[in-house]
């Protein structure tokens, strides 16, 4: 159900639940809950993100309590879980009860289309506008559609203890959506204290861990949950993303193997973070292996959401491996993140590098120029400088941080910029110049030193040079992407 709750006292229960209905599908045999029960199931699958078995409960349930709304207001939210608009309203249009959930759900699917003022005016059908369940759905209901400020207003509408555990939960995922993560960790532990073996609270505590980097106690809190539930996807998926944080890539796909198998993520998904992972850590091979998976599944299966980034995050990688051999490949993924996503500005710096690399200036700096053309600005400038100056135009790098000087004087790093630059053309008394205007200017001794290497070295060796010499003082003073 997509009102999410984080109820799970009575998680052996629905263990047990659906260990006996699973047996009985095995067996074919029959097996009878009432209505009620089989909600309770089916929510309990749809937690769990296993889609298909919470609406094969629930179309089994429909047989034996035909037309029962608890059950078809359950089939409504699993649809919109799936994001399936159009068959939750099918579903809503099957309900002839009347009643105040079957009114939160109609200004849910209000929201769904775009009208929240028809939403607000159905709630205000509510025959028990205030009540302590309708104040949890509706503030579930806005928040899950992005409208934090209205659930906001709901939940200053509770009368009732603020110790009272449906409100205890409710705000904890308020805080959560709001990024009141510090106010979040004293609902959890609320709701810890009252049921230290309900796996979401925990995995909740981890999400605010996780979000404000603390994220070895993500890990911790995502142990705790997996303690009380080991088929939890999604602790096992934050737990991935907290070791990847961590660097730790063994433990972090450990982990999304894991959340694979109970249906929380995706192998295209874990593909995509796991070359991510790589890419950071500058293991360019392992990074692009992952990241062709998921172009090939892609190719075949056209992934739902997939992202114009992973072309570029590939074409990088390809870079690193050798541009000139690489090149005609770093085209075709820079042209197809074009296709999906005309501004990104990664393909267009990447594809007028190969250009360069293989003697092709000219249509090279014309690429860059095109970017300039759908994305004008300091950023594009000064991201050009950065690819200008790998591609040994130093020339051209300084016209570009030169612009970025004029559109935006205070622009970051930009003296750090100048400096590094004007050392790699060899004018000695401007990156001087600079190099005092910088918050911590690089000591003149070691300023002196540079300009008296980089005399004898040509264009490539003055960027390795400088690109191991000023490792130490920050990204600014760093020559290649």
């Amino acid at each position: 159900m997509t009102k999410k709750k984080l109820q799970s006292s009575g998680e052996r229960r629905m263990r047990e639940m659906a260990e006996s209905y699973e047996a009985a599908k095995a067996e074919n045999r029959h097996i009878y809950l009432d209505a009620e029960d089989f909600t309770d199931l089916a929510e309990w699958y749809s937690r769990r993100n296993d889609y298909a078995k919470a609406e094969d409960v629930i179309q089994y349930a429909l047989r034996l309590h035909p037309g029962n709304t608890d059950l078809l207001i359950e089939s409504a939210y699993e649809h919109l879980d799936r994001a399936d608009r159009e068959g939750a309203q099918e579903i809503l249009d099957q309900i002839e009860e009347e009643g105040d959930e079957v009114t939160i759900l109609r200004a849910r699917m209000l929201m769904e289309y775009g009208r929240p003022n028809d939403a607000e005016l159905e709630l205000e059908t509510l025959e028990y506008k205030y009540s302590q369940n309708n104040i949890v759905d509706v503030a579930y209901m806005y928040m899950e559609t992005g409208y934090l400020e209205k659930a906001g207003e709901w939940l200053e509408c509770w009368r009732w203890s603020t110790d009272d555990l449906d409100y205890c939960t409710v705000m904890a995922d308020y805080c959560l959506a709001t990024s009141d993560f510090k106010q979040a960790i004293t609902f959890f532990n609320k709701l810890i204290d009252s049921n230290p073996y309900a796996a979401t609270y925990w995995y909740g505590l981890g999400r605010c861990y996780f979000s404000l980097k603390q994220y070895d106690k993500a890990i911790e809190a995502c142990d705790y949950s997996l303690v009380s539930d080991d088929e939890f996807g999604d602790a096992y998926m934050l737990k991935g993303y907290a070791y990847s944080m961590l660097k730790n890539s063994e433990k972090a796909q450990e982990n999304y193997e894991k959340a694979i198998r109970y249906n929380s993520m995706s192998p295209s998904s874990m593909h995509i973070l796991m070359g991510i992972n790589k890419l950071e850590a500058c293991e360019w091979m392992e990074a692009y292996e992952h990241l062709d998976k998921v172009i090939q599944c892609d190719e075949k299966e056209h992934l739902p959401g997939f992202n114009s980034s992973v072309y570029t995050d590939a074409a990088l990688c390809l870079k690193h491996l050798g541009i000139e051999k690489n090149s005609k490949l770093i085209h075709q993924y820079c042209d197809k993140a074009l296709e999906m996503t005309y501004y990104n500005l990664e393909a267009y710096l990447l594809k007028g590098l190969a250009y360069i690399s293989n003697g092709e200036k000219e249509q090279g700096i014309y690429t860059w120029e095109k970017a300039l053309e759908v994305m004008p600005g300091s950023d594009t400038w000064m991201a050009i400088s950065y690819y200008a100056l790998e591609a040994g135009l130093f020339d051209y790098s300084l016209k570009a941080v030169l612009k970025v000087k004029e559109l935006e004087p205070t622009y970051p790093d930009l003296n750090e910029r100048l400096t590094l630059t004007y050392l790699l053309l060899k004018d000695t008394k401007r990156a001087d110049y600079y190099n005092q205007l910088c918050q911590a200017p690089l000591p003149q001794s070691i300023m002196d030193e540079i300009h008296r290497m980089l005399q004898d070295y040509d264009t490539n060796d003055c960027i390795q040079l400088l690109k191991e010499y000023l490792k130490g003082f920050g990204e600014a003073y760093n020559p290649v992407i």
